[in-house]
């Protein structure tokens, strides 16, 4: 006879499949006829956007665009020049289990850009991308933890506490910032922009029910040209706010919120009189908030029955459980030598990619490799550009076989001149770092119960054990076909210790 189980649900989104893969991307540029051939190339820069992605069986799909400038120095002149591009991109990833339900989740950085003059009249660009992919599936956990067994048939059951790490929810949203950038009289005479870029950050969350209100900073940075030829530079902070309607979700719920810009532009706007006096911002972005759980869950670990035989079929759930979360700053100062004597700083840039598990000094570690680029004029009144790779080390204990979900952003950042040339860029790198344990819960399936003919006419006895090895009130009960109440009072014992190899017990039993 199949006894009835029940069961506590829990939905969660299981994580399917993850990876990181580069990708290359490579353009050649002509220079027009109306422009002098290339001197010498200053510097270039790149931001890339993801546009779509979107998964089908077995495939996820990313497309997006590299965009930039190349700037450099023409033959005959002082003045820096600009070419702009765009470059598309479109990348397929095979993905084992993914299907078109699967929810994706893509973030692109540019891990390298490289700039080349083929010769006077072409320029060639090539960006190295990093695409991070993961898609999740939803899922639906059985928990049995209790057994519903009819009357006359007496059931015992031991329970257990399984502490639970859950992905509720995922959701995206997309979202714009419009706004102005007042100039300053100096920048009046702009005469165009060389460079912009930008970077989101989220400043502060707060969950109110199921909805969280979520405020962040943009970081605007920009380099431009007078009509002097006068080279400049600038920066502008605008905050922001977006509230997430998340059906479900409670203040008690952990809420990790990304943010990735989809589209950048910034524009000079003059007055009749020619001056610039104000910058136009328009940012498209998405943020992708994901919502974890933690709870508790008691299940039935085992059951038997002294009346008659039971059979139990047990699975393994693949389940999650929370490890720690930390957050850790580390400071870090790179020494950059000049080849020429600095004159004036124009702009320090420092970018850090998502920390990476890596074998370093003997044992793994978070490690995050950070890009610095600084602009400058040099005491010849030329423009330069130097760059710097450096790694840096989260100071986290890295347990193997566990997970690590961590972000790293740029904070604090300052640079000094010292004697000789150099460049001295300080900056803080702040880790947030969420560590979690794949755990296989087993449970029991399906439970079925036998009578079996000598224990339909049940008489009680007490039987004395010697035990032969130590062992735990449950399992000294159901070997005997006895209850741990029954063993507990027979032989005084109050609480749940350990039985010691060698012990007399007395064990009380239906036969």
């Amino acid at each position: 006879m199949e006894l009835m189980l029940d069961r506590v649900c829990r939905e969660r989104y299981e994580r399917i499949f993850c990876t990181t893969e580069m990708h290359e991307e490579m353009m050649e540029m002509i220079i027009t006829d109306k422009s002098p051939d290339v001197l010498r190339i200053v510097k270039g820069c790149a931001d890339v956007y993801i546009k779509d992605k979107g998964a089908r069986d077995g495939k996820i799909d990313t497309n997006g665009v590299v965009k930039g400038v190349v700037l450099y120095i023409a033959e005959g002149e002082s003045e820096v020049r600009k070419l702009d591009f765009s470059m598309p991109f479109s990348y397929v990833t095979d993905a084992r289990d993914v299907t078109a339900s699967s929810k994706v989740r893509a973030e692109v950085s540019l891990k390298n850009f490289d700039v080349q003059e083929v010769n006077p009249r072409k320029v060639s660009v090539k960006a190295t991308l990093e695409l991070s992919l993961s898609a999740y599936q939803k899922r639906t956990v059985e928990l049995t933890n209790e057994v519903n067994a009819p009357e006359g048939i007496e059931i015992h059951t031991k329970k257990r506490v399984v502490d639970l790490y859950n992905t509720t929810h995922i959701e995206e949203k997309s979202f714009v910032i419009n706004d102005d950038i007042e100039l300053t009289s100096s920048e009046s005479d702009l005469q165009s922009l060389l460079t912009s870029s930008v970077s989101l950050s989220v400043t502060d969350t707060k969950i109110i029910g199921n909805k969280a209100i979520l405020k962040g900073t943009s970081e605007i940075t920009y380099m431009y040209k007078l009509s002097d030829g006068t080279i400049g530079s600038g920066e502008y902070e605008l905050p922001f706010s977006q509230i997430l309607d998340i059906e479900g979700m409670t203040e008690e719920d952990d809420l990790k919120n990304t943010l990735a810009v989809s589209a950048f532009e910034l524009e000079p706007q003059y007055d009749a009189t020619g001056k610039a006096r104000y910058m136009t911002v328009s940012i498209s972005a998405e943020v992708c908030s994901i919502v974890r759980r933690r709870e508790r869950a008691d299940i039935m670990d085992d059951l038997y029955s002294i009346g008659g035989e039971l059979t139990l079929k047990r699975e393994n759930l693949s389940c999650e459980s929370f490890g720690d979360r930390v957050e850790k700053r580390v400071s870090v100062t790179e020494a950059i030598e000049a080849e020429n004597g600095v004159k004036r700083v124009l702009d320090v840039e420092v970018k850090v990619f998502a920390p990476q598990r890596r074998r370093e000094e003997n044992e793994e570690r978070l490690v995050s490799d950070a890009v610095v680029n600084v602009v400058y004029i040099g005491t010849d009144d030329v423009l330069y550009n130097v760059r710097r790779r450096k790694n840096v080390i989260c100071p986290v204990s890295v347990i193997s076989g566990n997970n690590y979900e961590a972000n790293a952003k740029v904070n604090g950042k300052g640079y000094s001149v010292g004697v000789g040339n150099e460049i001295n860029v300080r900056f803080f790198t702040d880790f947030d770092v969420t560590e979690t344990n794949d755990i296989a819960v087993p449970v029991i399936a399906e439970a079925e119960f036998g009578e079996s003919e000598e224990n339909k006419a049940q008489s009680f006895t007490v039987s004395v054990v010697r035990l032969s090895d130590e062992c735990d009130l449950w399992t000294l009960a159901k070997e005997h076909m006895s209850t741990v109440d029954e063993i507990k009072l027979a032989n005084n014992i109050t609480d749940d210790s350990e039985l010691k190899k060698g012990r007399m017990v007395l064990i009380p039993r239906k036969r």
